[in-house]
């Protein structure tokens, strides 16, 4: 008998960034309309968590081409989110050793339990409440948590399994839900969405515009949601914070 050791076993290796964009290639249509359906659902998600914040009811004059747009304009907002939370991954990501990831993630928590109290701080000073303070950062360190699920399958080079990608798109939904409810909170608790709204015969001053969609538009008034015909109004203007709202005017 040899007295040699048999070779080890070698390391299956994992999947390229060549093999998968080969991959998305040879299957673009399937790709596509999955992307399409994901991000339909991730709209439709975060609209009506927002809408249903203030009335779930609100959602019956939602029509199809308001979710589209919805999503294209939620798109545009989340891919530079998604690049600023991948810059505070890569903080932590960049280290090679533990003690190193370790000190990187401190740091960014230190940077976010900062950054929430300065905002809560600052809500306080303006009379203002800070609950979207908090349901922000709950969003943000969801999404962190994805970018850090999702950093760990690029750097073993490996796709995640079915079971996995069900929680990866269950975690998404739940982010959706909850960017929703911080945008709600946000309109209610802050003066950043007051405008001045001007119909054909009279104008509204210094009320909350929660959403104009194709044929409806929804403002809050002293705690009372209107429900208007968007065809009726001409014009909107930043308000004046100093000034006093008026009646609404009636369809």
């Amino acid at each position: 008998m040899s007295d040699q050791e048999p070779p080890a076993a070698q390391p299956r290796p994992g999947l390229t960034a060549a093999q998968t964009l080969q991959f998305i290639k040879d299957n673009f249509v399937l790709v596509s309309a999955a992307a399409l359906l994901i991000g339909v659902a991730l709209s439709t998600t975060f609209l009506s968590a927002y809408l249903s914040f203030f009335n779930w009811h609100l959602l019956w004059f939602v029509q199809y081409t308001d979710i589209i747009t919805f999503g294209l304009l939620a798109a545009g907002i989340m891919s530079g989110s998604i690049t600023l939370l991948q810059g505070f991954a890569q903080t932590v990501l960049a280290g090679k050793t533990f003690e190193q990831r370790r000190s990187g993630l401190i740091i960014l928590v230190v940077l976010w339990v900062v950054g929430i109290s300065l905002n809560i701080w600052g809500a306080a000073r303006a009379g203002e409440g800070y609950f979207h303070v908090l349901s922000g950062a709950v969003a943000f360190g969801a999404a962190i948590t994805l970018i850090f699920i999702m950093a760990g399958y690029f750097e073993a080079s490996k796709l995640p399994s079915a079971i996995q990608s069900l929680f990866i798109l269950l975690f998404l939904v739940i982010i959706a839900a909850g960017l929703g409810r911080w945008l709600g909170e946000s309109v209610e608790e802050t003066s950043d969405f007051n405008q001045d709204v001007y119909f054909k015969d009279q104008t509204l001053n210094n009320v909350k515009l929660v959403i104009v969609m194709s044929r409806h538009t929804v403002l809050l008034k002293d705690k009372v949601l209107y429900v208007v015909l968007t065809g009726d109004i001409t014009k909107f203007r930043t308000a004046d914070k100093n000034a006093k709202p008026k009646s609404v005017p009636e369809e």
